[in-house]
């Protein structure tokens, strides 16, 4: 797999950075893409698989599920930076898994036309709650009700 560009890393430390000052003192953990996280999925046709996924960024707070330097469960938010060879995948395969396996938010963070779109779980399914871009500054999380920040301060590279 080759490197992704520094916009797409830049756009994962900025995010890390708006988060971690909001969440500073909590007892969630914040982790960039190293981390591994286990998804438990149940395949009608093959029984139950589970499925391994690398977020770009992801927020776990029951810290029960981080053992063995991995996740085992849905991280409580997850957010995934496009790029033209992963677009197709976060939006379409990525985010069944997240929704199937009880996501709470899901973010979609295109940097090249500087937007994010925020998904949140409601009855099961993740729903587009709002899109924040030049037209909506202001993001607010929905989980963390307490994490706002302006889009100009994640796409400042």
């Amino acid at each position: 797999m080759a490197p992704e560009s520094f916009e797409h890393e830049n756009v994962i430390a900025n995010l890390i950075g708006e988060f971690r000052n909001a969440l500073k003192g909590s007892h969630c953990f914040m982790f960039a893409s190293n981390l591994q996280v286990i998804l438990p999925f149940n395949n009608e046709k093959k029984g139950k698989d589970d499925v391994v996924v690398l977020p770009d960024f992801s927020i776990v707070c029951d810290q029960n599920k981080l053992r063995n330097n991995r996740c085992y469960g849905a991280p409580d938010l997850v957010a995934e930076v496009l790029s033209p060879s992963t677009g197709r995948n976060d939006r379409l395969l990525k985010k069944n898994y997240y929704e199937k396996t009880g996501v709470t938010e899901y973010l979609i963070v295109d940097y090249h036309n500087r937007y994010i779109e925020k998904y949140v779980l409601q009855n099961g399914f993740l729903k587009l709650e709002d899109i924040y871009s030049n037209e909506n500054q202001s993001f607010f999380s929905t989980y963390f009700s307490y994490v706002h920040f302006s889009i100009e301060d994640i796409f400042s590279f």
